[in-house]
């Protein structure tokens, strides 16, 4: 939902309830400014933020505060007094993840660390990609690819600014992908280096705020068509489609309800196949 913050400050009480069901998109001067969403009942505060990792020349250095792996529960990993200046480069980047079976995400120069997944998120990640595999079917075309697979993604902006360089690449790892025409994205070392056309993140209490909303807006602005945000606690899917690096549509749906996708026709599913009949 799409909300104007004069209306936002009027009834702010009435948007509060409604970002229980779906979030909310506020805008201002018509160009769109924030996102409401809604905090789980039985999330700790310091459950909310992922570990954002420190790094150095040697990622496991444990004489240097600022190695990789120093960094703990949300910890500013760059330096956040520092500003730009400490931002972690592609390179830097390269030298942390070959040297770590940790897996780590890199989103506009800070690193972040990605937690074990639990059994509530694994059990929805399989549940979806078998209903993908199903919809796709024997396609030539198009694949479903799960994590942990690198998506490396440089915002639109950022190309109408300049050419870019290697440290404007993100490099992210969504729960599940699906990747079409994917043949001639993939390089000598069978890295795919393309644009999937659906990407769905599964929320965990550790990075809500990152893959709802950081993501959502590096996915926006990077030419991914849409993107799914599912989230096992309330046990609904948040359905984002883009278009001309833009978000276009926003629609949430809740169990007794549909999922339906946008861009890919015929892609839909009830909530409750998604999450499974049995509550965890």
């Amino acid at each position: 939902m799409i909300v104007p913050s004069t209306e936002m400050q009027n009834n702010f009480g009435k948007y509060l309830d409604l970002c229980r069901k779906e979030q909310i998109i506020i805008t201002r001067n018509g160009r769109k400014r924030a996102l409401l969403v809604h905090w789980p009942h039985d999330t700790r505060e310091e459950e909310v933020r992922e570990p954002e990792v420190a790094y150095a020349a040697e990622p496991g250095d444990a004489d240097n505060p600022a190695a990789a792996g120093g960094a703990s529960g949300g910890q500013e990993a760059n330096g956040s007094a520092a500003g730009t200046a400490n931002r972690v480069s592609y390179r830097e980047f390269l030298e942390l993840t070959e040297n770590s079976e940790q897996r780590y995400e890199l989103i506009d120069g800070v690193v972040y660390m990605l937690a074990a997944p639990v059994f509530r998120h694994q059990k929805t990640l399989g549940l979806l990609h078998l209903l993908l595999v199903d919809f796709i079917g024997n396609s030539d075309t198009c694949t479903p690819v799960l994590a942990p697979f690198d998506i490396r993604l440089v915002r639109e902006p950022v190309r109408r600014k300049r050419e870019p360089d290697e440290d404007d690449l993100n490099v992210v790892q969504p729960d599940l992908v699906v990747i079409c025409d994917y043949r001639k994205d993939l390089n000598e070392k069978d890295q795919y280096w393309g644009v999937p056309d659906l990407a769905i993140e599964i929320l965990s209490p550790s990075s809500r705020s990152k893959d709802s909303i950081k993501k959502v807006d590096l996915y926006m602005e990077s030419g991914i068509k849409e993107c799914w945000i599912v989230d096992p606690v309330n046990r609904s899917v948040t359905v984002h489609a883009f278009q001309d690096f833009e978000l276009v549509e926003s629609r949430t749906a809740l169990e007794g309800r549909q999922v339906e996708s946008v861009w890919f026709p015929g892609l839909m599913v009830e909530v409750e196949r998604i999450f499974g009949e049995e509550r965890i």
